[in-house]
């Protein structure tokens, strides 16, 4: 997944850079972010030199640094209240696998809500097919967040079910799918069936079932 260069959010965006945000963000979506044009991004954003980008992002690739850094902190909140509840509570009451991956799914798919987090998802899904969970969990964005955090918890859980390697393997598994899944649900109409919280519910559920299962004899 590629590096970005801060945890914390950037300093407050000029209307400009803002501007490019978003038509970057629209652009990335809908023409992939290898190969949406910088001029088109220009343009959209009604600015007239191709190397604003370069000037506010320092090019493509931190353009998509933004992308993806912005949707993790989108989402740190409601993964730290998780977070700090497992921690308050006892140790019989300890998440059991199933409830990390509701913590680690429900906030992804709550980015369904709007035209900005289902554009942000549709981008996630194109690195989301990279991912290798030991690099996903030191690589920024997501190091030092509460994601790393329920992802950890998430591989410890699942090595119980099956050891180390294949939890490794199949947390990875989950990534790719739920990424994936999520962009082509960005694409519906946001009444589709089912509802919101019967799809997260089914989603959670067979995720959830997949990493328990034991390891093949």
């Amino acid at each position: 997944m590629p590096r970005s260069t801060s945890l914390s959010p950037r300093p407050r965006s000029s209307a400009t850079r803002e501007a490019l945000y978003q038509a970057g963000l629209r652009r990335f979506a809908s023409d992939g972010w290898r190969t949406a044009r910088i001029r088109d991004i220009v343009g959209d954003a009604g600015q007239g030199n191709d190397s604003a980008i370069n000037y506010h992002f320092g090019g493509r690739m931190g353009l998509l640094e933004d992308v993806l850094l912005r949707g993790v902190l989108r989402m740190e909140d409601e993964r730290r209240a998780d977070l700090q509840r497992w921690a308050s509570s006892a140790p019989s009451s300890a998440p059991d696998l199933a409830e990390i991956v509701r913590a680690v799914v429900s906030p992804l798919a709550d980015l369904l809500d709007d035209d900005e987090g289902r554009c942000t998802l549709r981008v996630i899904a194109q690195v989301g097919a990279l991912a290798e969970v030991d690099r996903t969990l030191t690589d920024r964005p997501v190091a030092g967040t509460a994601l790393h955090d329920q992802l950890e918890m998430l591989v410890s859980a699942a090595t119980a079910r099956c050891g180390r390697d294949l939890a490794g393997h199949r947390v990875r598994q989950l990534i790719v799918m739920l990424t994936a899944e999520l962009a082509v649900r960005a694409c519906d109409p946001p009444d589709s069936a089912p509802p919101h919280r019967e799809y997260v519910a089914d989603l959670v559920d067979w995720l959830a079932g997949g990493l328990a299962r034991p390891a093949p004899a």
